[in-house]
């Protein structure tokens, strides 16, 4: 009794020539084979879409065409299925073409029917043989991927483990150190833990964490975070702190993503039956606050335990001023928690007042426009300086200017109807879409307002720069950069940003009373903005002479303590 090789299987016969296909047929049945025959390609093609088949056996030479072409085809398509051929003209450049299209055997008619079986045996078997092997390297694969998680994965939250992050840190700034990048380190540990672990019991509190990092996944990948601040690696660094490790991001950019994440958290419903939690945050960044990753790591440490000593549920950032021979200043923790406070307080309440500052046509003498600056009121912070620079620390930059430019905008009705009001906007304002031009109390007024980018030497993705002005232009905003850098990157700047306002840095324009050079490089970028159809504006003009030289080069707008202060 013939072997039943061909059990479970299908198996497809294409052959013009009746007798022959029913001698095909007859063997494959014997075989133990599911069979369905065709005539032509046409008809093979419309067989194989209703069925899985496993074993074709096709003739050369059909009405329509190759069978060699057919073959061909499922190589290509990467069909798991082998591939007999029959022909009656067999040549060595045809049995060359089968082989190359990935037939398993070429029988040549008029075939011996012991040497087909036998034939067909073998091409079936090596189809089973190579369906195990898939299997098994499967299994294989899926049992390395459980190996490799049981040694990088925490087992309770899914999340990197310590060994596994502290790996992916020393890559990073590896990688960081090459390519002149940056990266950030937020370490967040819940607020009391000991506390919830206490009500909960050690069953509760392993819940929560396992929820946490649930929630933590998620929020990595979902839509509520900035796209332009990017995902990160996140872990269970210990106990009940986890870690976010962000690649090519400044302190800014990781204070935003700290403030964001402990938001969310604080909003959070993390699991059903679960307490609502909090989170204390500290921040570190590479190469500002620590050169290696074992120092990168412990300047955020330092930074949680000020976070939580300042009174928790808040992101504080490494500074040199917190720690004393790696032992929190006390002193300068409370000082931290009362500049926070401080500015939480003043976000809330609007306490900043609104100073405008002329930008004045020097051909016809007469304000065109004026910059919008702000004066805090709480007497913690002695500038708006100070206050930014809280803000970019813990994150709230998008808060401050919300509020800033709401107020300074209030004042725009007052001003005459041509005057444009320059409004600052922060590098990571700008970069984030959405944030200004769905502003209800901007879009209104959007004819008449320049926004005013601040540090543009610090922006390195202009292909999104570039897509973000556009946006800001299509919403009916003009754009003034300021800060370009020094020498002549700033013509770089220039070419890759196409804004229609730029402000002249002011040590440029200070500098030209003291040589050539810097009046060169002035007039390089003036006659490159008149050839764009840009308009120069030079700031920081304080002396007569200073301006009768930018008069002479060429300048028609200027700013500056020479018109007026800021009131």
């Amino acid at each position: 009794m013939t072997e039943q090789v061909g059990s479970g299987l299908r198996a497809l016969v294409i052959e013009d020539e009746e007798v022959v296909r029913a001698v095909v047929v007859e063997v494959l049945e014997g075989m133990g084979f599911v069979v369905a025959a065709a005539v032509s390609l046409g008809d093979a093609r419309a067989k194989l879409t209703q069925a899985q088949t496993d074993l074709l056996v096709v003739d050369k030479n059909l009405p329509d065409g190759s069978g060699l072409l057919l073959a061909r085809e499922l190589s290509e398509k990467d069909v798991d299925a082998q591939v007999v051929v029959m022909s009656a003209y067999a040549t060595l450049s045809s049995a060359v073409e089968a082989l190359q299209a990935g037939v398993a055997d070429y029988v040549l008619k008029p075939f011996d029917l012991a040497d087909l079986r036998a034939r067909l045996h073998r091409a079936t078997e090596a189809l089973k043989l190579r369906r195990a092997n898939r299997r098994l390297l499967g299994e294989l694969r899926e049992k390395n991927a459980l190996l490799e998680g049981l040694a990088t994965r925490d087992p309770l939250t899914g999340l990197d483990n310590h060994a596994s992050f502290q790996e992916s840190v020393r890559r990073e700034i590896a990688r960081a150190r090459r390519h002149g990048l940056s990266c950030a380190l937020l370490l967040a540990s819940i607020d009391r833990f000991r506390d919830i672990n206490a009500s909960l019991g050690f069953a509760g509190g392993d819940a929560l964490l396992r929820a946490l990092g649930a929630f933590l996944l998620r929020s990595g990948r979902a839509s509520d975070v900035p796209a332009y601040l990017g995902s990160g690696v996140m872990a269970r660094f210990a106990g009940d702190t986890f870690a976010l490790l962000l690649p090519e991001t400044d302190r800014t950019g990781g204070a935003i993503r700290g403030e964001h994440l402990r938001r969310a958290l604080s909003q959070a419903v993390v699991g059903p039956g679960l307490p609502p939690i909090t989170a204390s945050v500290g921040l570190a960044a590479f190469p500002e606050h620590a050169q290696t990753p074992e120092a990168l790591i412990a300047a955020a440490s330092i930074a949680l335990d000020a976070a939580k000593q300042a009174g928790r549920n808040r992101i504080i950032c490494w500074s040199p001023e917190l720690a004393s021979g790696g032992r929190l200043d006390a002193g300068q923790v409370r000082h931290e928690a009362d500049r926070l406070a401080a500015l939480g307080r003043s976000i809330r309440e609007a306490a900043f007042q609104p100073l405008y500052q002329p930008i004045v046509d020097l051909g016809r003498r007469v304000a065109i426009a004026w910059e919008a600056l702000a004066r805090p009121t709480d007497p913690v912070f002695g500038s708006i300086l100070d206050v930014l620079s809280v803000a970019e620390r813990s994150g709230q930059i998008g808060e401050l200017g919300r509020v800033l430019r709401g107020l300074q905008v209030a004042r725009l009705g007052e001003m005459p109807e041509s005057g444009l009001l320059f409004l600052n906007v922060h590098p990571f304002e700008f970069l984030v879409g959405g944030s200004i031009e769905s502003d209800p109390v901007l879009l209104p007024w959007a004819s008449r307002i320049v926004l005013e980018l601040t540090e543009a030497a610090a922006i390195t993705d202009f292909e999104h720069a570039r897509s973000r002005v556009a946006a800001l232009h299509s919403a009916g905003f003009r754009i003034a950069v300021d800060d370009l850098g020094s020498g002549y990157s700033s013509l770089n700047s220039l070419a890759l940003l196409e804004p229609d306002f730029v402000k002249l840095d002011m040590a440029m324009v200070r500098g030209i009373e003291g040589g050539q050079r810097a009046a060169r490089l002035i007039k390089h970028i003036l006659e490159y903005c008149r050839g764009e159809g840009m308009r120069v504006v030079c700031e920081g003009i304080e002396t007569t002479q200073e301006l009768r030289v930018v008069r002479d080069i060429g300048v028609e707008l200027a700013q500056g303590f020479l018109f007026a202060r800021p009131g």
